[in-house]
């Protein structure tokens, strides 16, 4: 069954963030930081499914080069403390092929953000399950499931054809809450699109647990870092959380299964 996750943060020099380093991270490249001068290297990463740099009609060509595109953008934000970019990460349905991932991440930022003069740097990483690395303390209630995903960068300034622009007052817009709402509204209509094209009955829903009546509490993320030591056997306490959400759930379910058993027993005694 497919799940909706979409989640958004901003890369900012004030909070130590580099938006090389977190491009090296998605596309799995080497990139040098010409702000502070440091290398990232994560071209041993062996996951990334896609790739591509989304320019809007009028700007360089040359910044389809990652690189390129870091240096200029690091060069235009001069302060330390600059919000260099909006990074979002979204679940991609299993239900669909690559190539269907794709095309829906594409559309998705197109319609949304090149489409209002901004670029945006994607990469699609597979998020297959290792069955090799166990012990995997974090087993969810359901059967585990590859988790492909994708990773989008989307530089704060606008881009024109002499490169980013000098002030950063038409993407302002992306730091209020109601337009997050909006993404992630978007996100789900695409993906349940795409359900009911191939007949198929998921759907997903941006909303949470409470505002559709489902009493379910929802899992907090892991993290990279925590995520890394619990494949490795190591139990954190971000792991912990999940795990004692998780169970909470199960007892619920149990409830609610107990529950509909006594009405369906109540209805044949009838």
């Amino acid at each position: 069954m497919a799940s909706y996750h979409l989640n958004a943060n901003i890369v900012s020099r004030g909070n130590g963030g580099s938006i090389t380093a977190v491009a090296a991270y998605i596309s799995g490249e080497k990139l040098r930081d010409n702000y502070d001068g440091k290398i990232h290297d994560r071209s041993y990463r062996q996951d990334v499914a896609y790739k591509e740099i989304l320019l809007p009609f009028a700007a360089p060509q040359e910044f389809l080069d990652r690189q390129t595109l870091l240096d200029a953008l690091n060069v235009s934000e001069r302060r330390s403390d600059s919000q260099m970019a909006r990074t979002i990460k979204i679940a991609l349905p299993n239900e669909l092929s690559l190539d269907e991932h794709i095309a829906l991440t594409k559309e998705f930022v197109l319609e949304n953000f090149i489409n209002t003069s901004m670029c945006a740097d994607i990469a699609i990483h597979e998020g297959l399950l290792d069955e090799s690395r166990k012990p995997i303390s974090i087993e969810a209630v359901h059967e585990r499931k590859d988790n492909p995903h994708a990773h989008i960068i989307l530089p704060f300034r606008t881009i024109g054809e002499n490169g980013f622009h000098r002030t950063k007052t038409q993407t302002r817009y992306m730091n209020s809450p109601s337009f997050l709402v909006l993404w992630r509204k978007e996100w789900a209509r695409l993906q349940n699109r795409e359900f009911e094209k191939r007949g198929l009955e998921v759907r997903v829903s941006h909303e949470s647990y409470a505002a559709r009546g489902i009493n379910r509490e929802p899992t907090k993320h892991i993290g990279a870092a925590a995520m890394a030591l619990e494949l490795r056997g190591i139990r954190t306490e971000r792991g912990d959380e999940y795990r004692e959400t998780m169970e909470r759930n199960i007892e619920r379910e149990i409830t609610r299964e107990r529950v509909r058993e006594r009405e369906r027993t109540f209805e044949r005694l009838r």
